[in-house]
C-alpha cells in the first residue's frame, strides 16, 4: 500500500487562515473596541460584580460543559455522560486552536480508542451534524417568536419571523429529502463514485473500490440512527444553547443591565445571531464578532450602554469560550497518554462495542 501524499498545500491553507484571523483579533482589540467603549469603563462594569456573582457565572459555564456532553451522549447511545462530556472540551480545545474541522477529528479517534465501531461514529457524527444544523436554523426563529409574544419587537419583528419560517422549511427540505429518498441517495452515491474515479485519474492514482455501496450502507446507517434519536440529539443541542444563552442573560444582569432595558428575548435572539455567525469562524472562536453581534442587536434602541454590553458579552466568552480550552487542553492530553500507554485498545475496539454494531 502506497503512503498517502502529505497535504501541505492545506496545511499551508490552514496556517494563513489562522494567522489572518488572529491578525483580525489584533484589529479588532486595538483599534475597533476602543471606538465603541473604552476599556476602563468595560473594565469598571466587570469591577461591578460581587464574588458570589463571579462563582455563579463559573457554575453556569460549567453547566453548560455539563448539558453538551450530555448532547453528546445523545448521538452515541452507549457513550456515558463523562466520556461525552471529556469529548466535548477536547472538541472545543482543538477548535480554538485550528481551523474547524478538529473537533470532528478528536471526536472520532476519541470514540474509536473507547471501542465504537467505527460506522457507528461515523453516523453519531452525523447525527449530531443534522441536530446543529436544525438548531441553528431554530434559534433566531425562537428569539423572534419571544419577541414577537413578548411585544418587545419592532414593527418588522412578525414579517421577519414569517420569512424565517419559510427559509426553514425550505433549507430543511433538502438533507430531509436525501434522507428519505433512497433514489437520490443512489444518485449521489453514484455521482460521488464518478467524481472520485475521475480525481484518481487525473492524479494517476488507484482510486478505492466499493465506493457507491459503502455510501449507501452508511446512508442506511445514518437514517436508522437518525430515526432513533435524530429528534433526541437535536433536542439536547437546543438545550445546550439554552443553557449558553442563560451565561449571556447572567452577565447582563451582574452588570446591572435590568429587564425593563433588556429582555430576556432580546438576549436570546442576540445569542442566536451571535452563534450563526459562528459557522464561518472569522477569527479565532470568532473573537470580537460575536461581541459586536451582540452589541449590535442589544443596543439598537440607542441607549448609552455599550460598554455594559461589552462586558457581559466578554464575561459570557469566558465562561462559555475560555473556560473549557485549559480543560480540553488537559485532557486532550491525558487522553494522548492513555493512548501512547495502551496503543492496541486504539488499533483494536472492544469485542462487545464490535458485536453492537452495524459493520
Amino acid at each position: 500500500m502506497e503512503p498517502e501524499p502529505r497535504q501541505s498545500g492545506t496545511g499551508k491553507r490552514e496556517k494563513i487562515i489562522w494567522l489572518a484571523g488572529l491578525a483580525g483579533v489584533v484589529i479588532v482589540a486595538v483599534w475597533v473596541l476602543p471606538r465603541v467603549a473604552s476599556y476602563s469603563d468595560i473594565a469598571n462594569a466587570i469591577g461591578t460584580l460581587s464574588s458570589g456573582e463571579i462563582v455563579t457565572l463559573f457554575a453556569l459555564g460549567l453547566g453548560v460543559i455539563a448539558v453538551t456532553g450530555w448532547s453528546a451522549k445523545l448521538a452515541l447511545g452507549s457513550l456515558s455522560w463523562w466520556r461525552g462530556t471529556l469529548s466535548t472540551v477536547c472538541a472545543n480545545f482543538l477548535t480554538a486552536l485550528v481551523p474547524t474541522g478538529a473537533d470532528l477529528a478528536v471526536r472520532f479517534a476519541m470514540y474509536r480508542s473507547w471501542g465504537f465501531n467505527a460506522s457507528k461514529v461515523t453516523a453519531a457524527i452525523a447525527v449530531t451534524g443534522v441536530g446543529r444544523y436544525l438548531t441553528l436554523l431554530s434559534l433566531p426563529l425562537i428569539g423572534m417568536t419571544v419577541l414577537v409574544l413578548t411585544g418587545r419587537g419592532d414593527d418588522d419583528t412578525p414579517l421577519l419571523l414569517a420569512v424565517g419560517l419559510l427559509a426553514f422549511a425550505l433549507l430543511t427540505i433538502i438533507p430531509w429529502l436525501l434522507l428519505r429518498r433512497e433514489d437520490l441517495a443512489h444518485r449521489f452515491a453514484h455521482r460521488l463514485e464518478h467524481a472520485v474515479h475521475k480525481m484518481a485519474k487525473l492524479f494517476k492514482r488507484p482510486a478505492p473500490s466499493g465506493i457507491t455501496e459503502r455510501v449507501l450502507r452508511l446512508h442506511t446507517l445514518i437514517v436508522k440512527e437518525f430515526k432513533r434519536r435524530g429528534w433526541l440529539v437535536t433536542f439536547g443541542q437546543l438545550a445546550a444553547a439554552f443553557a449558553n444563552s442563560v451565561v449571556l442573560f447572567a452577565a447582563l444582569r451582574f452588570v446591572g443591565l435590568g429587564p425593563e432595558l433588556i429582555s430576556w428575548g432580546e438576549t436570546f435572539y442576540a445569542f442566536a445571531l451571535g452563534t450563526i455567525a459562528a459557522i464561518v469562524p472569522i477569527t479565532p472562536g470568532n473573537i470580537g464578532v460575536t461581541e459586536f453581534i451582540i452589541l449590535g442587536v442589544l443596543a439598537l434602541d440607542g441607549g448609552n450602554y455599550q460598554a455594559q454590553i461589552l462586558a457581559a458579552a466578554l464575561l459570557y466568552r469566558i465562561f462559555t469560550w475560555m473556560l473549557p480550552i485549559p480543560l480540553g487542553a488537559a485532557t486532550f492530553f491525558w487522553w494522548r497518554y492513555q493512548q501512547a500507554r495502551a496503543p492496541a485498545k486504539l488499533k483494536r475496539p472492544s469485542s462487545a462495542a464490535e458485536s453492537a454494531s452495524t459493520p
